[in-house]
């Protein structure tokens, strides 16, 4: 386990990458459904969010492992994390499926940019819930 500590600034760079390609991609597709919602998405921005968040999740399994942390055990603010996460691709997904242009999409893209950047916050911060 010591010698992967030495990964773990190169694992971590490479997740935060992930994570601004993922905002990226999300925000492509949506604005590509909002602009011309009769086309369909092309075959690339089809897979390479999938690909490409399956790396993000390893780096982050990963990072979890190296570090000890234990969602709302010894890290509460990373279990917060994972349910902010399954939100956001809830959300995600309506976003991509659902009718373009409507006020129902536009509340699910803003709720799923509100748990992407509560994400981002809590890793920032890492406050000490229930504490």
């Amino acid at each position: 386990m010591e010698t992967l500590i030495h990964f773990y600034s190169p694992i971590k760079m490479a997740h935060i990458l992930l994570v601004v390609i993922t905002f990226l991609l999300f925000n492509i597709r949506f604005c590509q459904r909002l602009l011309w919602p009769q086309r369909s998405l092309n075959r690339f921005l089809r897979i390479a969010p999938h690909i490409n968040d399956t790396f993000l999740l390893l780096t982050g399994v990963i990072l979890a492992w190296i570090g000890y942390d234990i969602p709302f055990v010894n890290a509460p603010w990373l279990g917060v994390k994972l349910i902010l996460l399954v939100g956001y691709i809830v959300l995600g997904v309506f976003t991509i499926k659902m009718q373009p242009r409507t006020l129902p999409n536009t509340v699910s893209y803003g709720l799923a940019m509100l748990c992407f950047f509560g994400m981002i916050w809590l890793v920032m911060i890492r406050p000490p819930l229930w504490q």
